[in-house]
């Protein structure tokens, strides 16, 4: 074998194994999602429960969590409300936490009954990404799937976690409602969503111990007659 020929081969073979290396080697892309460090939370009377166990995960892992329920609240009625633009102005959150649909969840024809108001809670957000954590089903009931896939598609990928198939123990056989323990179960699934999925990420997820779950220095709860 001649010297050229060796030199040729001895390059051809650091080629190879360098294109192999790279390919096999490379460095993960960039999570570039915004951090969530101040997280407000509305809806209706599932907020409560649900906000207090994501508090929880904000104390382990150095995020806070500012709620508004607004009991038996609506799509149509937060939509409606000229508080809304002023309420997500004061607590300049990183992230807005939505739960509503549930007093809805049989509507069929969301998109003409329901569209204008979810636009204006869209734009009442701005610039802030919403994650919509969707109504659970209703026991007893199979309506809901209309809603929820309305739901999903207005909102797009990374805004909607969908609740709908989770397996969640209720306070009752009719009552939608579901128990402490299944309202951990229900937020711990879109906490790991959120972090694997969602338009935004926490600081980190470490998950807190049993059912603990505790209120952010903001906690605001209006019942169903008053105004928001």
């Amino acid at each position: 074998m001649t010297r050229n020929l060796k030199i040729f081969l001895s390059l051809l073979f650091v080629m190879v194994v360098s294109a192999a290396f790279g390919q096999d080697h490379q460095s993960p892309q960039a999570d570039e999602r915004p951090v969530a460090k101040k997280v407000l939370f509305l809806g209706d009377s599932m907020t409560g429960w649900l906000a207090e166990r994501l508090n929880a995960y904000g104390k382990e892992n150095g995020f806070e969590v500012a709620t508004v329920v607004w009991d038996g609240s609506t799509i149509k009625k937060w939509g409606s409300s000229p508080r809304l633009t002023s309420i997500i102005s004061q607590q300049d959150p990183d992230a807005i936490f939505i739960s509503l649909g549930m007093n809805e969840l049989f509507e069929a024809n969301p998109a003409t009954r329901l569209g204008t108001q979810l636009d204006a809670i869209k734009g009442a957000a701005g610039d802030v990404p919403i994650i919509w954590v969707g109504p659970p089903s209703w026991p007893g009931h199979d309506k809901g799937e209309t809603l929820n896939t309305w739901l999903a598609g207005e909102l797009g990928e990374g805004h909607f976690f969908r609740s709908f198939d989770l397996t969640l123990p209720r306070q009752s056989k009719t009552n939608p409602h579901p128990t402490r323990e299944g309202m951990v179960k229900w937020m711990d699934a879109a906490v790991e969503w959120v972090q694997e999925n969602g338009a935004v990420k926490f600081p980190d997820v470490k998950k807190p111990a049993g059912e603990q779950m505790s209120r952010g220095k903001t906690f605001i709860y209006k019942r169903m007659k008053e105004t928001l």
